[in-house]
C-alpha cells in the first residue's frame, strides 16, 4: 500500500476516534477504549508521516502548507494527549470539551484540505 494512502487512512481513523472521543467527554461519558484506540492512531499517524518525510525529503521543500499542516496537526496531538489524561482522571469539564470536539472537526478538515490542494 502506498505509505501516502496509509498516512491518509490512519489519519482519518485517528480523526473519527478523536472527534468520538472529545464528543463522548464532552457528555460527561469517558471511554478508555476510545482514548486508547485514538492515541494508538494518532502514533501510527506521526510513525508513518515522519517516515514519508525522511524517505521524500522534497515534502518538507514544498510549501509553506506543510508547516502549517504540521502545527495544525501538533496541536489536534496535544488535544488527544489532554483527553486521554482526562479519560484516565476523570477531571471532566464538558463546556472545554464541547468547544474542543468543534475545534477538532475544524482542525481535521484543515488538514485534509492543505494535504489535498497545498494551496500555498
Amino acid at each position: 500500500m502506498n505509505l501516502l494512502a496509509m498516512h491518509m487512512i490512519l489519519a482519518f481513523c485517528w480523526g473519527i476516534f478523536l472527534i468520538t472521543l472529545l464528543q463522548s467527554l464532552s457528555c460527561a461519558k469517558r471511554s478508555k477504549l476510545l482514548a486508547f484506540l485514538s492515541s494508538v492512531c494518532m502514533l501510527a499517524v506521526l510513525g508513518v508521516g515522519t517516515k514519508i518525510m525522511l524517505m521524500i525529503p522534497s515534502v518538507a521543500k514544498s510549501g509553506n502548507w506543510i508547516h502549517i499542516k504540521l502545527l495544525v496537526d501538533i496541536f489536534a496531538m496535544i488535544i488527544n494527549l489532554y483527553a486521554l489524561y482526562v479519560t484516565l482522571k476523570g477531571n471532566i469539564n464538558q463546556k472545554l470539551f464541547s468547544v474542543l470536539f468543534w475545534v477538532t472537526i475544524l482542525m481535521f478538515i484543515s488538514m485534509y484540505y492543505l494535504t489535498l490542494y497545498k494551496p500555498f
